[in-house]
């Protein structure tokens, strides 16, 4: 079932959602502090609900 693992792969990187970029999906809070170490607001297409657990509008902030 090679294709099965490309495409768990496949999802931890970045989709296209338009000609002109593409949006970055991160699993967790881990991942994303990876890229972006103070967390990420609102504002960013990387920023998710679920990851703002005091629900200030930023995401994995420390």
């Amino acid at each position: 079932m090679p294709t099965e693992s490309k495409n768990a792969a496949s999802k931890r990187t970045t989709s296209p959602t338009s000609e002109t970029g593409s949006t970055e999906f991160f699993t967790n809070c881990t991942e994303l502090r990876e890229k972006y170490p103070d967390g990420v607001p609102s504002t960013y297409s990387t920023y998710k609900a679920k990851m703002d657990r005091d629900h200030d509008n930023y995401a994995c902030e420390k």
